[in-house]
């Protein structure tokens, strides 16, 4: 059974701030429960993927992002919002690497997890995340929080996106017009 999918990124789209030193700086940008419940409620799918390089420069380590993740995702689900992953590069920008954004080698694990739809979405504040939507063959969403708050920013990934948007609450909007 293919079930539909919303590919989410982590900082900037669901979390803020884009650069956290330290996990416990992470706070949800305010819609974002009520969008992912809504997303849930509609039957979506919403895997998790990020870049987390902090990782590698050892500000923090992966079994500490995990279990960070384990309880934003369980507070997430309390107010219905149900989130799975998290899809982690764990690796520096300047790194080569075969999971960093925008290739697609974690959509591809995680919609192999949770067996996802070929036609399924991406929402996120970068350029990287709507060009992976695009190699993905998804339908990318560009919102203007994180990255995308800055116009040059929404100018470099508009050639990969149908839409920009200015919450991820009106995303939401977009994907869940597909469905009538």
């Amino acid at each position: 059974m293919n079930r539909r999918g919303v590919f989410l990124d982590l900082n900037g789209t669901l979390v803020g701030p884009l650069k956290q030193e330290r996990l416990d700086e992470l706070t949800l940008i305010p819609g974002v429960a009520e969008a992912v419940a809504r997303l849930t409620a509609a039957g979506f799918v919403c895997p998790v993927l990020t870049v987390q390089s902090r990782i590698a420069k050892g500000l923090f380590s992966m079994a500490d992002f995990q279990a960070w993740f384990a309880t934003f995702a369980a507070d997430l689900r309390g107010q219905g919002a149900l989130i799975v992953g998290p899809y982690v590069c764990p690796h520096r920008r300047a790194e080569p690497c075969p999971c960093k954004k925008p290739n697609v080698l974690l959509y591809e694990c995680a919609a192999s997890e949770h067996q996802t739809a070929a036609d399924c979405f991406v929402i996120g504040d970068s350029p990287d995340d709507v060009g992976a939507a695009r190699r993905l063959g998804a339908r990318g969403c560009l919102v203007r929080t994180g990255w995308a708050s800055d116009p040059r920013v929404v100018e470099t990934a508009r050639q990969d996106t149908p839409i920009v948007v200015d919450s991820i609450a009106q995303g939401v909007d977009w994907i869940l017009g597909f469905e009538r």
